[in-house]
């Protein structure tokens, strides 16, 4: 569905077409002169950020973050809806598959005058906005870190579920991705900006901000992934140190025991009893001193 101009009061016309059907092709390329490749271009869904520039105009391909996306949400459709601009020097053409909050808050802002008057002022806005909503899922990201902290370090390891790793870091890799191509798209697109730098250096310093808080996290990630790796490590050797300390105090009441139940008529007291008292007296002995000796050394004391 194809808008009429959404600003009446500016230099400039701004077309908004959501969910473009099979007849929009026709009105977007005689009505708007874009280039049919580029419009087909905003109906793939596997198109990551880009920039063209063409005789027609400057070409921008934005994600959006979906608000609506699942948890199980891992890959780029499911996490991120794609958003496409068509620029020309007084015409501003905006292309989604569904309806985005991002561009609601932009044309509202723009009516109250918050925004500058400016075409590139208003794409601005419209950026701004897209970067903006992957805020809430870097904090979301970032609870999910802190949960994963707190059963790790409290040692609560039979809550760490694996397909939960999987989904933080997929959507963590995700989300990094986008915001990289998003900020190399505006780098080619440089040429839009010429005249209005300040616009996007303020574009790139907010995609870092949010790209350093993810990088943040994805390395301390990886630093408490190697905790937990030697967490579990510790846990191993203090179960492998218990199995040593009871095979060595059972080693050699094992080896008396076999010694006198081999088939033999001829063994030392074989027949006597105070022989079999010595024995039995031998082998508390042993096991007495064994764990008192492995006590004193400290391998019964669990690791802190």
């Amino acid at each position: 569905m194809v808008t009429e101009d959404l600003l009446t009061n500016r230099s400039f016309s701004w077309f908004d077409v959501e969910k473009p059907q099979d007849e929009d092709f026709e009105t977007l390329s005689i009505k708007f002169n874009l280039p049919y490749l580029l419009v087909q271009d905003t109906l793939r869904p596997e198109h990551l950020p880009k920039y063209e520039y063409t005789d027609e105009g400057h070409f921008l391909m934005m994600r959006s973050y979906d608000e609506e996306s699942g948890f199980d949400a891992t890959t780029v459709q499911d996490l991120t809806r794609k958003i496409a601009l068509f620029i020309t020097t007084d015409r501003l053409v905006t292309i989604h598959r569904v309806k985005l909050s991002c561009l609601d808050k932009t044309l509202e802002k723009v009516k109250k005058n918050e925004v500058s008057a400016t075409l590139q002022g208003v794409v601005h806005q419209i950026i701004l906005s897209i970067i903006r909503t992957y805020e809430k899922p870097v904090m979301n990201l970032q609870d999910m870190f802190d949960e994963f902290e707190e059963e790790i370090l409290s040692k609560n390891i039979g809550r760490l579920q694996t397909s939960k790793i999987y989904r933080f870091r997929r959507q963590l890799f995700v989300i990094k991705r986008i915001l990289k191509q998003t900020n190399d798209s505006l780098y080619r697109s440089k040429e839009f900006w010429v005249d209005y730098p300040s616009l996007l250096q303020d574009l790139k310093e907010n995609i870092d901000q949010v790209y350093f808080q993810l990088d943040d996290i994805s390395d301390n990630f990886e630093h408490l992934f190697q905790l937990h790796i030697s967490l579990n490590d510790q846990r191993a050797n203090e179960v492998m140190k218990i199995l040593t300390v009871f095979s060595t105090i059972l080693l050699p009441l094992n080896f008396i025991a076999s010694f006198y139940g081999m088939n033999f008529e001829y063994l030392p007291g074989l027949h006597s009893t105070t022989a079999l008292i010595w024995v039995i007296l031998s082998m508390i002995f042993i096991s007495v001193s064994a764990f008192w000796f492995f006590r004193k050394r400290g391998w019964f004391q669990g690791g802190e």
